[in-house]
């Protein structure tokens, strides 16, 4: 697939697409198993065919909606729609729609220790960004979307940050969400 899904129907083929490919990936399954889970997960992605959850409800998309006091970019909000969150893509989880929310209120810590050597552009989009994935103890992942670099149809700019690699927040920046997440596949095609 060349091009980033869209649609509620798009992302479920892309995602069940992508549960294959994973469970065919020894690389990315051994380092599961390092980590003791990868027992459960290929048990698991064989009998389903799915490392992704249940669809979010319209009305759970909602809700967080208004917790965050805005509405959901349309790519990411209809990714929510096919799967409520999503394990194993690259090195991070793709947070539910009950986990996602503004990076300085799901993680202050994060990122006062973060946006210290920052210039003023990058120290504000960790402040305005929304994080829906993180990695879980491993290399200091995390996926941001960030509103105020929002595209004419309503996506916002998805950004990749590798904390502890010395990069900054907006080095690895993608169109939407979509986007980012195609190019993370694509990365499980080269393993």
């Amino acid at each position: 697939m060349d091009i980033p899904p869209f649609s509620i129907t798009e992302w479920r083929t892309f995602l069940r697409d992508y549960s294959s490919k994973f469970l065919d990936s020894s690389s990315l399954l051994r380092m599961i198993e390092k980590n003791g889970a990868g027992t459960f997960v290929r048990s698991h992605v064989q009998r389903e065919g799915w490392i992704g959850y249940e669809p979010a409800s319209a009305d759970a998309v909602v809700a967080a909606e208004e917790r965050l006091g805005t509405r959901l970019p349309p790519t990411y909000r209809n990714f929510l729609m096919a799967s409520n969150g999503f394990g194993y893509v690259d090195h991070v989880d793709l947070l539910n729609v009950d986990e996602i929310g503004w990076l300085p209120e799901r993680d202050p810590d994060f990122v006062e220790i973060w946006s210290c050597d920052l210039d003023d552009g990058n120290r504000q989009m960790l402040e305005r960004s929304l994080l829906i994935a993180k990695d879980d103890g491993g290399p200091g992942v995390c996926w941001l979307l960030y509103p105020d670099d929002a595209a004419e149809d309503g996506d916002w700019a998805a950004y990749e940050w590798f904390t502890g690699d010395g990069s900054s927040p907006d080095d690895d920046r993608y169109d939407n969400f979509g986007a980012l997440l195609l190019h993370a596949a694509r990365r499980l095609d080269a393993d």
